[in-house]
């Protein structure tokens, strides 16, 4: 995984760049780079003697497989070509007929060949709109069965580009690593692509890739937070952060909110809880403060976290309106975010803020305040989370699979750390928690949105056994102490 931020181009951004290359370099020079960074990865994979085979398909991206298989066969690497069916494109033509002129040898059925260190899936990359069928559906599943190294060329083919869902309703090609050409796809990362892509790879071609408004978070969007703290600070230094949650019933989202903003940085924390019985004092943080529920805080607090765990009552509802006309930073988080959704004049004064506002829905959440089915979030979640963006004047942080912070500009991430062992309960709230020790500490909102996401994901990569969201907390403020001992070392 890149650790520093990479461009993501939409297919219309592509398609721009490449026009504009083909007319520079010439309308080959791409796509035989291509095949050629493809063939010199396989090479690092391989064995002297083991054997390669290329899946095609009928476009460029079959193209660039043909490529890759070429640049494999001069240097004496046992390659065999699959292509289902004829190619269509004329690059695609073109390298099929070098590839027969050096003497390569076409098979239809990926069965009948040889067993392969690597095998490697160029059917169909950016441009597929309709599902996989017929033989090439054949060679997918194929593909699949395969035990040897599992590459995919630029996406892997029957994966969305854009969303990465799968195009229709079988699933495509499952690769261990996806080798992106140019710039990476969004898709890559959200939904089923982490699964569908593995590792992702890019290879720029040489080309001077342009800016665009969508990038994947690297470590270089908070280097602030990543810094040392400085020698000579105090508690006050780090600000103070009010978490307003915690009904009775759901004091534990609360907790781990306030424990989690405690572990990250924040000077101090006061727990604001509307439970009946709330404890003098937290046994496993006896450092958080504790206010009660029936009088409102009027503390002077650097930033606060409503939501974790609030409940649904009036009381609730009169907090959050409270929280929504203050003028300190504002991170707002699970039942905090549905009273909003079903109240019009909580919107309003969610759109009119000044000050920082960060929003944190889940799917179903996002789906409630945009007013659709969930269905209308996932089919493409970038989308739906610069959507919520424009209507709620705040920075969304729609959680998920590749996580999306979007602003209203446009501007947007994906996420590229973490996996499964985020679907735990109570780890959203430990994201909130996170989220407000930044503020409190009066980082830059975005920078604070976007650092927390990347540490709470980096914190479960490559944890085998099942994680709760106290492991997530610890292991959250143990990623960023790495971090920071890092950046100190630089």
């Amino acid at each position: 995984m890149s650790l520093t931020s990479l461009t993501i181009l939409n297919d219309d951004e592509l398609k721009l760049l490449e026009h504009r290359m083909s007319n520079l370099l010439g309308d080959d020079v791409l796509m035989r780079r291509a095949g050629e960074a493809a063939a010199a990865w396989i090479r690092g994979e391989i064995n002297e003697g083991e054997r390669v085979t290329v899946l095609a398909g009928p476009g460029n991206n079959g193209g660039d497989a043909v490529c890759a298989a070429l640049a494999l066969r001069r240097e004496g690497v046992a390659v065999e070509l699959v292509m289902p069916g004829p190619a269509k494109s004329d690059l695609c033509r073109r390298m099929v007929e070098e590839w027969r002129a050096a003497g390569g040898t076409i098979s239809e059925d990926p069965y009948m060949t040889e067993p392969a260190a690597v095998v490697v899936d160029g059917l169909f990359g950016t441009g597929q709109e309709k599902p996989v069928s017929g033989a090439y559906l054949d060679a997918v599943l194929w593909f699949n069965e395969r035990r040897a190294k599992k590459l995919s060329l630029d996406v892997p083919t029957g994966l969305n580009p854009a969303t990465g869902n799968w195009i229709g309703t079988i699933p495509g090609c499952r690769a261990d690593a996806t080798m992106a050409f140019l710039a990476v796809k969004a898709g890559l990362y959200l939904n089923e692509g982490p699964d569908a892509a593995g590792e992702v790879i890019l290879r720029e071609l040489d080309v001077s890739v342009p800016l665009s408004s969508l990038s994947v978070t690297g470590l270089d969007e908070f280097r602030y937070v990543r810094q040392e703290r400085a020698r000579f600070s105090h508690k006050g230094t780090f600000g103070k952060l009010l978490v307003t949650g915690g009904d009775t019933g759901r004091l534990g989202a609360a907790f781990l909110a306030s424990r989690a903003a405690l572990r990250l940085g924040a000077g101090s924390v006061t727990l604001e809880a509307f439970a009946e019985n709330v404890p003098a004092v937290d046994p496993i943080s006896p450092e958080l403060m504790f206010a009660t529920g029936a009088h409102p805080v009027d503390g002077d607090f650097t930033a606060t976290v409503i939501g974790p765990g609030l409940g649904q009552t009036e009381r609730a509802r009169a907090r959050v309106e409270a929280a929504l006309k203050s003028e300190k930073p504002l991170v707002i988080d699970a039942d905090a975010l549905n009273l909003i959704a079903a109240n019009m004049p909580l919107q309003d004064l969610l759109l009119a803020r000044r000050a920082a506002t960060v929003i944190t829905p889940h799917e179903g959440e996002a789906a409630r305040l945009l007013r659709r089915p969930v269905e209308g979030v996932t089919v493409d979640r970038v989308a739906a989370a610069r959507e919520l963006a424009v209507q709620s004047g705040a920075i969304v942080v729609l959680k998920g699979t590749g996580t999306v912070t979007a602003l209203r500009s446009g501007r947007a991430w994906v996420n590229p750390t973490g996996n499964a062992m985020l679907a735990t309960a109570g780890s959203g709230d430990v994201l909130a928690g996170m989220i407000g020790a930044f503020l409190a500490q009066k980082f830059d909102a975005v920078e604070s949105a976007l650092a927390a996401v990347w540490i709470h994901g980096q914190s479960v990569d490559g944890c085998l056994a099942n994680v709760t969201a106290s492991d997530i907390l610890e292991m959250s403020a143990e990623t960023l102490e790495v971090l920071r001992a890092r950046s100190a070392a630089e």
